[in-house]
């Protein structure tokens, strides 16, 4: 595990959070949720080629029989996440925060599903006018995205297709935000990750939450659970998973941090474990 410090990425020998995992996991009920794209599953060239980590999902089966309440919360439409971890027993929660996947079909925030027609519109326009390889375009119906990493050169396309998607977006009353090398074109509403996070803290009445992320987006989640926490609503734990791209603000929210997907794997099974230990059945 390694654990980024203020502005500068500081990093000490690896090890686990023991105690703050088994002091989050000894408040009853107790969920986790989960990044997928970075975090269970590597980070591939196309969304189309990921795959979750094996080794993952079979530690998030089993912590489903543990804990209150298992799940993704993803970037990724609420089916495309259900059909790629594969769980049914998880919660799936998609388009980061506006949709749901429940009773087999995805559920979409009302206030979001208004903004359907105006994403499609700007993916439209976008794919007009942006002629460039290496850009794979992703519209996901309440939000889309707009890959880079396969560009020549990622940095100067990203730049460059970010002033198109910000002028096409501000036309159409959208907004953009930015991550691991793509684009996302998303409703503006003041729905996120984080307020997915509180959602699922409520409905399940959780007195114990941890969340797992790798990218700017998840942030939102780690702001929501250190609120929580301050106010104390609820014990909680953000850890962030780091590789080559992970934004700074990662290092700087999350309560530790672990070394990509193989230290997800890890951590997931220390979780097992030490729910486990703890008779955890929710």
């Amino acid at each position: 595990m390694y654990r980024c410090v203020a502005s500068t990425r500081q990093r000490r020998r690896p090890c686990m959070p023991s105690n703050e995992l088994s002091r989050v996991l000894a408040n009853k009920p107790c969920g986790l949720l989960t990044d997928i794209d970075g975090t269970i599953s590597p980070i591939a060239p196309t969304p189309g080629t990921a795959q979750v980590s094996p080794v993952a999902r079979a530690h998030l089966r089993h912590l489903a029989r543990q804990l209150a309440v298992v799940g993704a919360i993803s970037g990724r439409a609420a089916s495309d996440a259900a059909a790629l971890v594969g769980l049914p027993e998880l919660v799936y929660i998609g388009n980061h925060g506006m949709e749901e996947w429940k009773d087999g079909r995805a559920q979409p925030i009302a206030e979001a599903q208004l903004y359907v027609d105006a994403i499609a519109t700007v993916v439209a326009e976008a794919q007009a006018q942006i002629a460039l390889p290496g850009v794979l375009f992703e519209n996901k119906g309440v939000t889309a995205s707009v890959h880079f990493r396969l560009a020549a050169a990622p940095e100067r396309v990203g730049a460059e297709i970010g002033a198109v998607l910000e002028a096409l977006a501000a036309r159409h009353g959208l907004r953009v935000t930015g991550g691991r090398l793509v684009w996302e074109i998303r409703p503006p509403l003041a729905i996120n990750k984080g307020t997915a996070m509180r959602r699922l803290v409520a409905e399940h009445r959780l007195r114990g939450a941890i969340f797992l992320g790798d990218d700017r987006t998840d942030t939102d989640a780690f702001s929501a659970l250190r609120e929580l926490r301050e106010h104390g609503q609820c014990t909680t734990l953000s850890v962030g998973v780091l590789a080559a791209e992970t934004p700074q603000i990662v290092c700087e929210l999350a309560d530790v941090v672990v070394a990509g997907v193989a230290g997800v794997e890890q951590f997931l099974a220390e979780a097992v474990e030490a729910a486990g230990a703890q008779g955890q059945t929710q």
